[in-house]
């Protein structure tokens, strides 16, 4: 492993020649981000402004300690895979596989998804969405939109109906009742995908 220290040091190397102004992190856990921001804070180190982790409806494991410490630190989340390879935009329900859909084309590569439950927590979370009369991929990217450690939501579409569905996030209204609908969903089927 690299050392905090050296990791930190070489940051700042780039930031004082002017390639680089902020920094952040990748997959990090709360003991880490942890650590870099105690070293910034007392070493004149750059410090992380971020950590981009995956976050969505069926990996929700972010708020377990992460969460707080990037409200408490200031250190917001990048929520990377929102819709969960396309799992929660409801392209793959009832056994579909769309022609070069990233599971036709990758199937071996997102194990992550293929757990027992996965199918139970995305019908349960697409039922909500037709229940409250929402589109399913708007209401799982609007769910992260909402938290309070989140900084941005990282979208991706394969085409231009995708990428105009997904912003169009930024205009549904999520429920205290669509919420509590939600967070049920997270009891019954807690993290299926971490």
């Amino acid at each position: 492993w690299t050392k905090f220290e050296d990791v930190l040091g070489s940051l700042k190397k780039f930031i004082d020649q002017g390639k680089i102004r902020y920094v952040g992190l990748s997959n990090e856990t709360a003991w880490g981000l942890t650590k870099f921001l105690e070293l910034s804070k007392n070493n004149n180190f750059p410090r992380m402004h971020s950590v981009q982790n995956p976050y969505n409806l069926l990996n929700r494991t972010f708020e377990i300690g992460l969460a707080e410490v990037s409200v408490r630190e200031k250190a917001g989340l990048l929520a990377y895979s929102p819709l969960a390879i396309g799992l929660l935009s409801g392209k793959y329900l009832n056994n579909q596989m769309p022609k070069n859909s990233r599971l036709e084309r990758d199937k071996n590569f997102w194990t992550r998804y293929n757990k027992p439950n996965t199918k139970k927590a995305v019908e349960a979370y697409y039922n909500i969405a037709k229940k409250h009369n929402l589109n399913f991929a708007q209401m799982s990217i609007k769910f992260l939109e909402i938290q309070p450690f989140v900084t941005s939501v990282i979208i991706g579409a394969t085409n231009m109906e995708q990428l105009k569905t997904n912003i169009e996030s930024v205009n549904v209204e999520l429920t205290n009742e669509i919420i509590k609908d939600i967070n049920e969903i997270q009891k019954t089927y807690p993290n299926p995908c971490p």
